[in-house]
């Protein structure tokens, strides 16, 4: 198994009952934690490690000031500030940085926010976000906001190079862009980017600095998620991206359960039916190949009845470990019971009769290394290959050729 690698964080802190709270909401969100009790033990740790962000209180006892922010912000630490009190002096001194965020430690409210912050931090380094503006400046202001949250940033002109971009980059999160640019304007983009895409796989912030009360409204008709009026505050910027971003999280989480086979983690009938559907169309005109493979864990009642529920459970999660190993290119799905389906990214039958007999021998050699009650199993798989759009045909030729292995004696491929 491969060693997990803790982030390391730096929490400068003097008041030990809120140190405690605030390592352990780190702790719980993976951090390894160092804690520095005043500015001087701060600066000593930072000469000897490098942190991934801190949490600084505002007011320490060789910092009464402030003074430990710059601490950490000249050392390019993303810096989130805990502070008793936002009053007018408080909020001058922590906005002059360039810091995460500043909590005020007023109620349990906060610390939830800390802790979602820094759950959020970690995933933002997974997460691309394309700034289109005309203006560089303009551009370099929002990218340096985003580098600060620790996002990926990608950069275009204008609408016609934001696209460009996007075909390269599909991956890409969320869109920020401005109205006003030459080419093609921010609308414009904005109606382009939903023809393309849903609003569940990409979300697009609108910003601009020209005065009509109609625009944020044509933005959001056209496609957009949100809108900013420029010159807008960070903190606003921060809070509406920041839920943007969660809210496509949200919406991959529930599309990856509605996907997903609980017991093995393997896509389950639904998604194999749409993915399959897709590709052998795509297939189709190019005359290639669909290649399925049907299989089935040989005399699985048996196991039942032998180790129970709990022992057919063991089996089914060990193999789908060893499908994810041995099929890590190509699709695999468990559609039910027993019964797995795998979609082959190889057009040609060669290459997969190899996999599968790899695949087969190793569970007939290992699988009773697989479970901790030692439960020995086979396989039984049939192939076939057609150049179709109809998977229920691809599945029925496959169950045939399975059919056929089960009849001469199980534990084997027939193709």
């Amino acid at each position: 198994m491969a060693k997990v690698v803790l982030r390391k964080i730096l929490i400068i802190e003097d008041t030990p009952t809120i140190a405690k709270v605030q390592k352990h909401i780190a702790t719980s969100a993976g951090y390894q934690v160092d804690i520095a009790e005043s500015l001087a033990e701060a600066q000593a740790l930072l000469s000897q490690h490098t942190y991934f962000c801190a949490v600084v209180d505002f007011v320490l006892p060789d910092a009464p000031h402030g003074e430990a922010i710059p601490c950490t912000v000249s050392a390019d630490i993303p810096t989130i500030v805990m502070t008793g009190n936002i009053e007018s002096q408080t909020r001058s001194i922590v906005e002059q940085y360039p810091i995460i965020d500043y909590i005020i430690k007023e109620n349990k409210q906060a610390y939830h926010y800390l802790r979602r912050q820094l759950e959020r931090l970690p995933r933002n380094e997974n997460v691309k976000v394309l700034v289109v503006d005309d203006s560089m400046a303009s551009r370099n202001y929002v990218s340096a906001l985003l580098i600060r949250h620790k996002y990926q940033v990608l950069e275009a002109c204008d609408g016609l190079e934001a696209l460009a971009v996007l075909k390269e980059n599909p991956e890409i999160s969320v869109i920020i862009t401005d109205n006003e640019m030459p080419n093609m304007r921010g609308e414009e983009l904005c109606i382009e980017i939903r023809r393309l895409y849903s609003d569940d796989d990409k979300a697009i912030i609108g910003i601009s600095g020209v005065e009509n009360a109609n625009l944020s409204t044509r933005f959001l008709k056209n496609g957009a998620n949100d809108y900013l009026r420029k010159p807008f505050n960070a903190e606003e910027f921060y809070c509406r991206l920041s839920q943007n971003v969660d809210m496509l999280e949200h919406i991959q989480t529930i599309r990856r359960q509605a996907n997903t086979d609980y017991l093995t983690g393997l896509p389950n009938r639904r998604y194999f039916f749409d993915t399959v559907k897709k590709s052998l169309k795509a297939r189709f005109g190019k005359k290639q190949h669909g290649l399925i493979a049907m299989i089935d864990i040989d005399h699985f009642k048996q196991v039942n009845d032998k180790y129970g529920h709990d022992g057919g459970d063991a089996v089914l999660e060990s193999i789908g470990k060893v499908f994810a190993t041995h099929f890590a290119s190509d699709l695999v799905a468990r559609l039910g019971g027993e019964e797995f389906a795998i979609y082959f990214k190889d057009t040609k039958s060669e290459g997969c009769v190899e996999k599968l007999e790899q695949f087969r021998k190793y569970l007939e050699s290992n699988s009773s290394k697989l479970t901790t009650q030692k439960i020995a199993f086979t396989v039984s798989m049939g192939l076939a290959s057609q150049v179709t759009t109809n998977i229920e045909s691809l599945i029925k030729d496959a169950d045939e050729q399975l059919y056929q292995a089960k009849d001469t004696g199980r534990n084997r491929l027939v193709y």
